[in-house]
């Protein structure tokens, strides 16, 4: 009988418990994805637990090597410009990598398109996700890569005093992927992205790249066995082998996981807020609309009960059909959410996820999605409840002291009567609630201006970095 009398009304009580499913939903997992974004890639990617910096040519590193806490010790040249990208100029070339492990035991990328380089191959590269998507070019695509000549590198060269002279290499993307020394200080707002070359880029031009007058410092990656649990052990070991307690010894985590952390932490709350704050902006929209069908319901049922229908069949037949489609809202809402996944994680956070696209994070959907359709059962349960047990009282309707005011004040006709319509729930099937359409106005209203005072805030501090901090 309600699916042919109502099934209108049913049909938007199901779409507006989806709208609001799938924005609760969508902000809730997505803050939960954003926030381990970054502690998800370093699980992934084989990242070394130091950078270590003697900045000292010709430093001896397989002292270094021999320590007991070091796993994998990666050495990697650092001089100013030692590949371009002759199509892409502006693009950031990673210090090409001493021997065979970078991206095989350390510094493994995450990829999302193609395979790895062949560490024998010279002529192969992997970009980084900006990298493809700021010069459409992608695995499978070729760039043309130009070193300095030796005398070039000897004298220091920049890439300020003209181009490069010395050999071309006709390459090819194999993979685009991210891992944390390279992708995560190259990928972000506002960049274009980077390019790792193989090792075999190296091992072929070494003069190319670290010249011949042993001016180039050679410094390393070195992955732990203990993780950053064994720094400390690593730097007393590392100052007694080397005779040196000042060399530069960064924990990777913190140094370029640590600020990356703190504002995906940032953008996490933001997002929650805005869950809690459609979460809130539901319960009005969707509990009103629920309590009025379930008051026109029991108004229909008072006929059954008058031929021996209990209150506890009565408040049955009365839940039953905005909870069924309640049910089918929330699933289509789960539905939503999941597939709004795919633009998730946002800001920041964005370009340390190791697995962009559609992920059902059903630590959050799953119950999420019960809880959707259980509310609304319970606040028709509710609703239900209540208006079996004002009718079977009697109860004179409660009238507004504001309407009664406005007529004692002789104000017009208009005025009286819609004050009335606004503050007072009426009787029978015209019965309205009207204390949650009040509360519901109410949050509206400091919602928008809280959004508003957010975002003038926001743009404050973006025009003044003084504000937060940023003094120099």
């Amino acid at each position: 009988l309600e699916s042919r009398r109502r099934w209108r009304s049913l049909l938007v009580l199901a779409l507006l418990v989806a709208l609001a499913t799938a924005a609760v939903l969508t902000a809730a997992a997505g803050a939960r994805r954003g926030e381990t974004a970054f502690g998800r890639l370093w699980d992934s990617a084989l990242p070394a637990s130091v950078t270590v910096l003697p900045n000292q040519p010709g430093f001896d590193w397989a002292k270094v090597r021999a320590l007991p806490e070091v796993q994998v010790l990666s050495e990697f040249p650092v001089n100013g410009l030692p590949v371009v990208l002759t199509c892409c100029p502006d693009a950031s070339v990673g210090f090409a990598p001493i021997g065979d492990e970078m991206a095989r035991t350390i510094e493994r990328p995450v990829l999302l398109a193609g395979h790895l380089f062949d560490p024998g191959r010279a002529d192969e590269v992997i970009v980084t996700p900006q990298f493809a998507q700021h010069y459409h070019k992608g695995a499978g695509d070729a760039v043309t890569m130009r070193l300095a000549s030796v005398k070039q590198v000897n004298d220091g060269w920049d890439g300020s005093t003209g181009p490069p002279l010395g050999p071309v290499i006709h390459a090819r993307i194999v993979g685009v992927g991210r891992n944390i020394f390279g992708s995560s200080t190259v990928d972000g707002t506002g960049t274009t992205g980077g390019a790792m070359p193989s090792p075999a880029l190296f091992a072929k031009y070494p003069a190319n790249i670290i010249g011949t007058n042993h001016q180039i410092y050679i410094n390393a990656l070195i992955r732990l066995k203990g993780g950053r649990a064994a720094i400390p052990a690593f730097r007393a070991d590392l100052a007694r082998v080397t005779g040196r307690p000042d060399i530069d010894v960064w924990d990777n985590r913190e140094f370029f996981g640590g600020e990356i952390e703190r504002i995906t932490r940032y953008e996490a709350a933001c997002l929650l807020a805005f869950a809690l704050a459609a979460l809130v902006a539901a319960l009005f929209l969707v509990g009103q609309s629920v309590a009025r069908y379930t008051s026109a319901t029991v108004a229909d049922l008072q006929v059954l009960q008058a031929v021996g229908m209990t209150p506890r069949q009565a408040v049955a037949s009365a839940v039953a059909p905005p909870a069924l489609a309640a049910a089918a809202g929330s699933a289509l809402g789960l539905a939503a959410a999941i597939v709004a996944s795919r633009w998730m994680p946002i800001g920041v956070a964005a370009y340390s996820e190791p697995h962009p696209g559609i992920s059902a994070g059903w630590l959050i959907l799953g119950p999420g999605w019960l809880l959707a359709a259980a509310l609304a059962a319970a606040g028709s349960a509710a609703a239900a409840a209540a208006a079996l047990s004002a009718r079977r009282r009697q109860a004179v309707p409660r009238r507004s002291v504001v309407a009664a005011a406005a007529s004692a004040a002789g104000l017009g006709v208009p005025v009286v009567v819609g004050a009335r319509f606004a503050l007072e729930p009426g009787r029978g099937r015209a019965a309205v609630p009207v204390r949650p359409a009040l509360l519901g106005a109410v949050a509206g209203v400091l919602g928008v201006l809280a959004a508003f005072t957010f975002s003038a805030g926001v743009n404050d501090a973006a025009a003044n970095p003084a504000r937060f901090g940023q003094t120099w």
